[in-house]
């Protein structure tokens, strides 16, 4: 499709960033990209575990129909929309794969990067984007991304 094709062209593009894996205890901010309209009370409790953890904690929420243009892409005011500072983590939080997405981590600026691994979307669509994938099985939910996310994120910081 030329949807994708268009994609990994831009991709391509990105500058190179420095990929530093986080020791969780010193993640200081965090960066919550999730599809609006999910569960919010599970990711009100995350919120509330990440700031009990001492991070300061942004929650960006995108709606695929009227974010993402027919090319896929972010409409401009989705872009304008993002917050401007570094993040030490962005975890990504959807829970359905949509192109649009994928730009949006692309364009948050953030040390390390983190979210589900989409069994069913071609790997070049995902590799490159994020720097640590979670696969889980069945219906999945975005706490039980994160829950993942930084259960690997302890382990081997451990």
């Amino acid at each position: 499709m030329i949807q994708e094709w268009i994609f990994r062209y831009t991709k391509k593009r990105m500058p190179q960033r420095n990929v530093v894996f986080p020791n969780y205890s010193k993640i200081r901010s965090v960066a919550l990209l999730y599809e609006q309209g999910v569960d919010d009370k599970g990711i009100a409790m995350l919120v509330k575990q990440l700031e009990r953890d001492r991070m300061m904690v942004e929650i960006i929420g995108y709606e695929p129909k009227k974010d993402y243009n027919h090319f896929g892409k972010p409409r401009k005011e989705a872009m304008a929309a993002l917050p401007g500072q570094r993040f030490d983590l962005l975890l990504d939080l959807s829970t359905h794969y949509y192109l649009g997405t994928q730009y949006l981590i692309m364009a948050i600026d953030a040390t390390f990067k983190a979210g589900l691994r989409f069994a069913d979307v071609q790997e070049e669509n995902q590799q490159g984007v994020l720097d640590m994938m979670v696969s889980l099985q069945g219906e999945v939910q975005p706490e039980q991304i994160a829950e993942q996310v930084t259960h690997y994120l302890k382990m081997i910081n451990a």
